[in-house]
Formats: structure tokens, sequence, C-alpha cells
């Protein structure tokens, strides 16, 4: 599967944060794109237990590696930051 622009892996990113963490009664589209899933200002709040869920399937789905605790940390914050961690990982020159 590839993914050629951002707003694509956005929306595959949405989704599979609902489907891996189990939100009902959310959609896509009211998750906020560039606000942290941990400020408690975005549509859902995710904690450390989360981020590991979400690495895990991230790193399945996707095909990249995520294998430092403090790149994780950067990369699992909002919705822009994993789209484009993905988008650089899949065009690296």
């Amino acid at each position: 599967m590839t993914f050629d622009s951002l707003e694509e892996i956005k929306l595959e990113v949405k989704k599979l944060i609902i489907e891996t963490l189990k939100f009902e009664n959310v959609r896509p589209e009211d998750i906020i794109d560039d606000v942290s899933f941990f400020s408690g200002e975005n549509t859902i709040k995710i904690d450390s237990i989360d981020v590991i869920e979400l690495v895990v399937s991230i790193q399945k789905k996707f095909n990249v590696k995520i294998d430092d605790q403090n790149l994780a940390k950067d990369v699992i914050n909002t919705v822009n930051s994993i789209s484009e961690f993905v988008y650089a990982q899949h065009h690296k020159s």
C-alpha cells in the first residue's frame, strides 16, 4: 500500500487510532490534525499505554520503524506528526 499524499496518510492514521484504541463514537473527521493527543484539547486523549499500542499498529500498517522511545514520544503527538513521519519514511531518497 502506497501513500502518495499527506492527506491520505492523515486519514489512514485517524482510522488506525480509532480502531487500535477502540474509540467509540469518534469519526476520523472529529480528530484535530495539529492538536496534541496529550493536551486534553483534542477530541481524543491518550496515555503512555496507548502510545505503545499505537507504535505497534503504525509500524505494522505503514511498514515503518519507531525504535527509539524519545522518537516515539515525538512522533505519537498529533495526527500531523505521525503523518509527516510516515511520509518521510516512505519518501527517503
